[in-house]
């Protein structure tokens, strides 16, 4: 065995008992994968976490109704999970395939985990072999049994995919180069008789080889030194280089998929400074498309056909769920809604996610005599002016 070779396998190459390579602990690209999944999956967390935190409301003749499809959409879909399990597979599985399915099974939502698409332009998609976990059902789905969510723009993972190429190569020689500045090199000097013996190949593998190992691997160890050998300390570090490397491009990888995403860079990256901002941007061009794609797809096959959307049956997902509410710090807000009429004293607690009083004193609305309509405005300024009064135009009831 060369001293190249041994090298080699000091570094991390896995050999069988012939000696032959089998494995190589260290692989060029395992930086390169970890932080592209990590990106991606802080991606995918934040928005399927969003959607499982919104209310998927149900809508019968304009009006709100809590039925069987509700329970299903809010509560529990199947036997197995409960929904925020369920959007959480179905948001993960659309960007990561670019769509998926959710489909009625015994009466019960599922996402299916495979299936073949049979487009047909005209007459509705088919959808072939469904799985179920380890199960595949023999029923062939039309396209009005599955509700389809698909990615908003299908070239995002490809965008990240083709930029993550280039960044990978940058990232694999950000490893080479950080291993090689920071490693630890010696050098053998070896007696010119020694080298030209025939059975220093042997005692070089038994005795020196393991020695040179046990001492570089160990933090406290003794090197024997021999007559005709000498190891010496080489100094190759022309700079020390520390793990900035790795968290600059991470951050840049973070920065390309918050953008692609429609995410804000600093709730990617968790520094953040102001939440209210991030989280209305966040919910406006991130959340709110999904979230307007779900009430359509799900409308549409829920409640199918312009008979259905005519009356009034449709559902709805609520992203004002999202954001929590601390009522001390909107108490001024919840007395502008009543005050106003905007909203009775039910609807501003379930705003606040407190439960409804359901009393008709809590049902009624509310309004300050600071809030008028023009016609009564002018009827009250013309009465105080045939009683002698005048009309005060800068009047602020």
């Amino acid at each position: 065995m060369s001293i190249k070779t041994w090298f080699m396998d000091f570094l991390g190459n896995t050999r069988n008992e012939k000696g032959e390579i089998i494995e190589s602990i260290i692989e060029e690209k395992v930086q390169e994968i970890y932080y592209k999944e990590l990106a991606i999956q802080t991606a995918i967390t934040l928005i399927a976490n969003a959607i499982a935190k919104c209310e998927i409301k149900v809508y019968e003749n304009n009006k709100e109704v809590k039925n069987e499809i509700y329970y299903k959409l809010n509560v529990e879909p199947n036997k197995n999970e409960c929904s925020s399990q369920l959007w959480h597979k179905a948001i993960e599985k659309m960007i990561y395939e670019k769509e998926s399915i959710i489909i009625d099974v015994s009466d019960s939502l599922h996402c299916a985990d495979s299936y073949v698409v049979e487009e047909r332009p005209l007459l509705g998609n088919l959808y072939k072999g469904v799985t179920l976990g380890p199960i595949q059902l023999k029923k062939i789905f039309k396209s009005d049994e599955v509700i389809r969510l698909q990615l908003n723009n299908t070239h995002i993972k490809k965008l990240i995919d083709g930029l993550y190429e280039q960044y990978g190569e940058l990232l694999s020689y950000a490893a080479k180069s950080y291993k090689k500045s920071n490693g630890t090199k010696y050098k053998l000097l070896l007696d010119l008789t020694k080298a030209n013996d025939e059975n220093f190949q042997k005692t070089y593998r038994e005795v020196v080889q393991k020695q040179l190992k046990e001492f570089m691997e160990n933090d406290n160890a003794v090197y024997p030194q021999y007559k005709g050998y000498d190891l010496q300390y080489m100094d190759t570090k022309t700079s020390t280089k520390d793990s900035s490397d790795f968290r600059n491009l991470r951050k840049e990888m973070f920065e390309i998929v918050a953008q692609a995403f429609q995410i804000p860079v600093s709730l990617m990256l968790g520094n953040i400074t102001n939440i209210q901002d991030l989280v209305k941007m966040f919910l406006t061009f991130c959340i709110d498309p999904y979230a307007n794609m779900i009430s359509e797809e799900g409308s549409r096959k829920l409640y199918p056909g312009y008979n259905n959307w005519e009356k009034g049956n449709y559902i709805k997902v609520d992203t004002s769920t999202i954001n929590h509410i601390d009522i001390l710090d909107v108490a001024e807000k919840v007395d502008k809604l009543i005050s106003s009429g905007t909203c009775c004293i039910d609807e501003t607690r379930e705003i606040l996610e407190l439960d409804p009083l359901n009393t008709e004193f809590s049902r009624q609305h509310f309004i300050t005599k600071n809030y008028d309509t023009v016609e009564n405005r002018l009827i009250g300024d013309v009465k105080n002016n045939n009683e002698g009064g005048e009309i005060n135009e800068n009047k602020d009831d």
